[in-house]
């Protein structure tokens, strides 16, 4: 064997060596003659190439709605009629109790009073960041019935009284710090505020 067939058997070799080299580098990269990347036409009768795609966005289901009934509730906080918010008289309690069988009872300061109560749809906790309308489950409150007993002073059955009326307008309930929980209108707005009884 000559240099010459010596040289010519080595560039023979690289260059076999460098278009193996190519055509996995081409495989690779999904290039090609008859390949095209960004197409989303079949390559074949009968298959289907699929557009790249941002992954779907995951949804945390809700929480378990917590336990509504079981629970002796005293009125903390309230809104009056005119959206600013008080504490209930220091000689009065107003209570709640929310019963499994979907009953409301309690006292407004005064007279007892019993309604109707159901709560639907998922139970969306408060984390953190921004309170907003979605926090806590739907309630609905109906039904309201309650004795007519007269009680002095006159505030004390204003004050009842102004209790009572928010009762039928609520449309949510969250459960709150401290172990509190709190009744809000369909969209988010503060109605009262009440703490598990001592």
């Amino acid at each position: 064997m000559t240099n010459q067939d010596g040289r010519q058997r080595k560039v023979a070799s690289r260059t076999a060596i460098l278009m193996i080299g190519a055509l996995l580098l081409l495989g690779a990269c999904g290039g090609g003659d008859n390949v095209d990347s960004d197409s989303t036409e079949p390559d074949t009768p009968g298959s289907t190439t699929v557009p790249t795609s941002a992954p779907e966005p995951t949804t945390t289901p809700a929480a378990d709605a917590p336990e509504l009934d079981g629970t002796d509730w005293v009125l903390t906080e309230y809104v009056l009629p005119g959206g600013s918010i008080t504490n209930p008289w220091p000689d009065t309690e107003i209570t709640l109790r929310f019963d499994s069988g979907g009953k409301l009872t309690g006292s407004g300061g005064c007279n007892t009073y019993e309604a109707q109560y159901a709560v639907e749809g998922p139970y969306d906790p408060f984390e953190s960041g921004i309170r907003d309308a979605n926090d806590g489950q739907v309630i609905r409150i109906d039904s309201l019935v309650f004795t007519e007993i007269g009680c002095t002073p006159d505030r004390v059955m204003e004050q009842e009284s102004e209790f009572f009326d928010l009762l039928p307008t609520a449309g949510r309930w969250l459960l709150i710090s401290e172990g509190s929980f709190s009744l809000r209108t369909a969209d988010g707005s503060l109605l009262l505020i009440a703490a598990p009884s001592p």
